[in-house]
């Protein structure tokens, strides 16, 4: 070997094995340690609390300043963990393979990677505050998604541009499998990342399709794509990967509640899920459905049982209360997380803070605060809820 040789190996060497150089800026410090190869790390399920951290538009152009202020009130308030929560349409352009980040209409732009360059300044940030990062890739599935979905993605029974046609479209899947790949390809290595969830709230209706789709199998496809998801992360990266599923759905037919058992009615409890994801996300919203709320519960116990049966730990990844009254929605978490204290659980992180908002009264088009636990946008204040979440104590 010769000198310059050897030069470049033990620079190779040095930079796949060290933290961030302190005089790299985040996004330059994320980028320099994965260039210079995977790092791996082991697979740990810690113990915590958080919130899933929003921005206006789900754009992450947040200052420095506020994310530093934000960051340093959860890190003296015991919160130690954030959710970013990544959208297709984030993620690429509305022409297939488009990640070049080119400014669109607003709210659409930007996307790709200048869209992952924030995510990265942001992880980097809240790592230097010892708050680990779950890098979200937060789907939706019927018309809910129309707005965060690529303009490109057509659901060939429906024809309409929804998210089910990730497993209805060979095509389709394939599609959100590159996109998917370009983006933790672009993260891989970065210092601060938790844990990756592959999807959120995978579900599918109805179960059988009509003609010429009946041969179609959504379950299978769906448990396809966990598993192709989960290996992709485990070779560019190798951190723990979950899925935060809805749980239970409710659905309001002819004036009756209809509530199901998604792990029962849509996935049968299939052992492949399970060996796919290093724990698993529940979004638990019963306190939303006091007509149903019983059932809810039920689910929720059983289903959380049900994982550790098999051998998983679980979170719940999103839980949240919508009401403009700060007694009402610090009631629900108070409810909430009583109810999170009986069960087996690791951490559970709130939906909501979202504090970059000039009108903190308007939240993603809702009238008033809505299910953000940020009162106030210029002091970064809390409403009564998020200190309710921060005085709470996962695994007592």
């Amino acid at each position: 070997m010769t000198r310059n040789a050897f030069l470049v190996a033990t620079l190779v060497l040095l930079f796949s094995s060290c933290a961030f150089s302190p005089v790299l800026s985040s996004v330059e410090s994320s980028k320099r340690l994965s260039s210079y190869g995977i790092v791996r790390y082991p697979t740990t399920i810690f113990s915590g609390k958080g919130v899933n951290y929003l921005s206006l538009a789900h754009m992450y152009k947040t200052s420095n300043e506020i994310l530093r202020r934000d960051f340093l009130k959860f890190q003296r308030d015991g919160i130690n963990v954030i959710s970013l929560s990544l959208y297709w349409y984030r993620l690429e352009g509305n022409t297939r393979g488009d990640y070049d980040g080119v400014l669109e209409v607003p709210p659409y732009g930007p996307y790709g990677d200048r869209f992952l360059d924030d995510i990265l300044r942001i992880i980097g940030l809240a790592n230097e505050y010892d708050i680990k990062v779950l890098v979200t890739f937060h789907t939706f599935w019927g018309k809910d998604s129309t707005w965060c979905t690529p303009d490109y993605v057509i659901d060939p029974v429906t024809g309409l541009n929804i998210g089910l046609a990730i497993v209805r479209s060979d095509g389709m899947r394939q599609a959100f499998i590159d996109m998917f790949t370009h983006a933790v390809q672009y993260l891989a290595g970065t210092e601060g990342i938790w844990a990756w969830a592959l999807l959120n709230e995978p579900w599918y209706w109805p179960h059988e399709l009509p003609s010429p789709y009946e041969n179609i199998d959504q379950k299978e496809n769906f448990i396809t794509l966990f598993e192709n998801l989960s290996n992709i992360v485990k070779k560019l990266d190798g951190r723990p990967c979950t899925i935060r599923f809805s749980n239970a759905h409710v659905n309001l037919i002819n004036g009756k509640y209809i509530i199901k058992n998604i792990f029962e009615d849509d996935f049968g409890w299939d052992p492949r899920i399970f060996d796919a994801l290093d724990f698993v996300g529940f979004n638990f919203y019963g306190s939303e459905y006091p007509k149903v709320y019983d059932s809810y519960l039920k689910i929720t116990k059983a289903n959380v049982e049900g994982c550790h049966q098999r051998n998983k730990r679980v979170w719940i990844t999103e839980f949240g209360v919508l009401s403009d009254d700060d007694s009402v929605q610090l009631q629900g978490y108070k409810k909430s997380i009583e109810i999170f204290y009986s069960l087996q659980l690791d951490g559970w992180i709130s939906w909501y803070w979202e504090s970059d908002n000039s009108t903190p009264n308007i939240s993603f088009g809702q009238a008033g605060k809505g299910m953000n636990v940020c009162a106030n946008a210029t002091t970064g204040e809390g409403r009564p809820a998020y200190y309710e979440l921060a005085t709470s104590n996962p695994k007592l």
